[in-house]
């Protein structure tokens, strides 16, 4: 660059410099400009029908766009619902609950956003709420972790109830070494209708409790009178809350089986009636391997209830075989996001398959029958046809000679293809060169103290 012309960008420079400076001045005053005033919102519920949230305001310039944000536990993240029609110095939104699929004890926030005309966005305060089951009078007692929740019965079923939920918890965080202290809120239905409502649809006919571990939240059918049921299905329910507290991470998932058997080890033990399952099924024919009971359990009745006595089984084999403290581990290691086979490899140094086949193999299966797609049958062949089927190309050989020609046809095409390319290449390669030596001297004689 001459002597002369260095002057000359410098002036452009700062000209430059001063407009990005006024042009950031005005950004900012606009984007001050535009804003609003928040007041306090405010929000209520009624179980069946929705939640309203109301967000007062004031000032504010144009509006391109005001949405809710909203998040719940268990939620895949907040979700995001344009207003049509905000209102003038309020903002309101209803959620929609009618479907079941939120369920009572549910801590629901949310905020609304406004997007103003030149793009700028400003977020209103928190609007927290738990949606509630509001159709009762609901009581309260708290013991040491459980909070018990009734609306029928008197104090002595409460104070029942209460006990049992404490030493169902306590006895799953017992076996499963860990220190459970976190709150745990249990809600006692004593009619079958308000209670599959308060679960939601899909709720199984046979369900007598349900515990919801992202809200901590134990829902149970008992009425009064009825504890000596209940003695099972609290402490049930409670120790998956302690076994999620354990093996909760964003990676994997623990087997349906191994979580649902722990519960009913911790319950009620292997009982006979269970035991009397597992070895019917093992000598008919009709025993499930674990791995068909890793996620939901079968709807039908019977394999149903064999899916829950073929858990217990195998929480019960693996305690026998390989001792409560390996159990232990292996759960922890679930907390670490391991996989299936790491979980197990650390525990008891075999993959969880080889474990599926040890357990079948204490209960008398040497082998299962394989169910689902089967390979296709022979085709006819063409007449005249003398040299018999070809075998199909395996995999190996197909990935080593990925450019083989079809049997009886000539492989020149290719090889004539392979050296046009090579040609091809060479001669952009020469292009390239000398297009980079051609740049080069320009570049010299621009920056020479004679270039121009």
């Amino acid at each position: 660059m001459s002597r002369e012309m260095r002057p000359r960008v410098a002036r452009l420079i700062l000209a430059a410099a001063v407009l990005a400076s006024v042009a950031a001045a005005a950004g900012a005053a606009s984007a001050m400009a535009a804003s609003v005033s928040f007041g306090t919102p405010t929000a209520s519920s009624t179980f069946g029908q929705g939640i309203d949230f109301e967000q007062p305001y004031s000032g504010g310039g144009s509006f391109g766009e005001v949405d809710i944000v909203i998040t719940y536990p268990g939620s895949f993240g907040p979700f995001v619902v344009k207003l049509d029609n905000p209102g003038s110095g309020s903002f309101s939104y209803q959620l929609d609950t009618s479907s079941g699929e939120l369920q009572p004890n549910t801590q629901v926030v949310a905020h609304f956003r406004v997007t103003f005309a030149d793009g700028t966005a400003q977020n209103g305060p928190d609007i927290r709420i738990t949606y509630q089951d509001d159709r009762f009078q609901w009581q309260t007692k708290v013991g040491k972790v459980v909070r018990l929740h009734w609306y029928q019965g008197d104090d002595s079923f409460a104070q029942q109830a209460l006990a049992m939920g404490e030493q169902g918890i306590a006895n799953a965080a017992t076996f499963l070494g860990f220190p459970e202290t976190a709150p745990v809120d249990f809600y006692v239905y004593a009619d079958q209708t308000p209670f599959y409502d308060a679960l939601g649809p899909g709720t199984r006919d046979n369900v007598g409790g349900e515990a919801n571990t992202d809200t901590r939240t134990l829902f149970a059918l008992i009425a009064p009178g009825e504890l000596t049921y209940a003695a099972t299905v609290v402490p049930h329910e409670l120790t998956h809350v302690v076994f999620d507290d354990v093996t909760r991470n964003p990676y994997h998932t623990p087997p349906h089986w191994l979580n649902e058997g722990i519960a009913v080890y911790v319950s009620q033990g292997f009982d006979d009636s269970d035991k009397q399952l597992v070895q019917q099924a093992g000598s008919d024919g009709s025993l499930m391997p674990l791995s068909a009971i890793r996620g939901e359990f079968p709807t039908t009745q019977d394999r149903f209830y064999l899916a829950y006595a073929e858990a217990v089984s195998a929480v019960d084999y693996f305690v026998r075989t390989y001792g409560h403290a390996d159990l232990v581990k292996l759960v922890k290691s679930f907390g670490t996001g391991a996989s299936d086979d790491e979980a197990f490899n650390a525990a008891i140094g075999i993959g969880v398959d080889a474990f599926d086949a040890s357990w079948q193999k204490a209960n008398g299966v040497a082998s299962l029958k394989s169910f689902g797609p089967l390979p296709a049958p022979t085709g006819p062949v063409p007449p005249g046809w003398s040299g018999g089927a070809e075998p199909a190309p395996s995999a190996a050989s197909t990935a080593l000679h990925p450019l083989a020609t079809p049997s009886g046809q000539s492989g020149s095409g290719s090889s004539q293809g392979d050296q046009n390319g090579i040609v091809v290449g060479v001669v952009l390669g020469v292009a390239a060169v000398a297009i980079g030596i051609l740049l080069v001297a320009l570049v010299r004689r621009a920056t020479s103290p004679g270039g121009q």
